[in-house]
């Protein structure tokens, strides 16, 4: 059988995110792979491969920073212009309360119910740490009429914030895989396409280790 094609935007693993990429005491419950979440295998506590990541970036410990994150959904982009329009300048401009207001209309419309976003603290997020240019940039790709099938979203949202400030500091878009799981086209695509305009982004391949 030939092996899938391994895609520069794996070979390229920047940016860096300064955590283990190593895991131990796979176990498979009710379909899904999960992890011990400690990377040298101690405790009981297990997650799936999205969530070790995630889990593993907020206890990250750097001087002078905190470290949070999400999960995103597939849809993410046209969850937001479905909420809160098109237009990135005037998102970008959007209070909480404006963003709370999109977020719970979104929620409430039955029809769109496989949008969903992030908390709205971390829709502001997102929206700081793109910017305006950065944000209409990917709404326009993923709105686009001919991308309707395509999706390729990272799978999560890291950043970090200085501790003293509460200023932002970093961030990066991570699509996680398991040992020997397959890069899609369209993810490839996607990461290429945020590098292009500036966005960290990486995949982030995991490591199983027996011992």
């Amino acid at each position: 059988m030939a092996r899938p094609p391994v895609f520069d935007t794996e070979i390229n693993r920047a940016p860096a995110l300064r955590i283990s990429n190593v895991v131990r005491g796979r176990v498979n419950e009710d379909g899904r792979v999960r992890y011990l979440v400690d990377p040298d295998g101690k405790g009981d506590e297990r997650a799936i491969p999205e969530d070790v990541v995630l889990k593993r970036w907020r206890r990250r410990v750097m001087t002078g920073h905190t470290f949070h994150g999400c999960r995103l959904g597939p849809n993410l982009w046209r969850a937001i212009a479905n909420a809160f329009g098109t237009d990135a300048q005037a998102i970008s401009r959007m209070n909480t309360k404006q963003i709370d207001d999109g977020r719970e209309n979104l929620h409430r419309d039955r029809n769109k119910h496989f949008l969903w976003l992030p908390d709205t603290s971390t829709v502001m997020e997102i929206f700081g740490f793109l910017g305006p240019v950065r944000l209409q940039t990917v709404l326009d790709r993923h709105l686009h009429p001919d991308r309707n099938s395509n999706y390729g979203t990272p799978d999560l949202f890291l950043y970090a914030r200085k501790s003293g400030t509460n200023e932002p500091a970093f961030f990066r878009l991570v699509e996680v895989k398991k040992p020997k799981e397959r890069i899609s086209k369209d993810q490839h695509e996607e990461i290429e396409f945020l590098r292009s305009i500036g966005v960290p982004a990486r995949v982030l391949r995991l490591i199983e280790r027996q011992d």
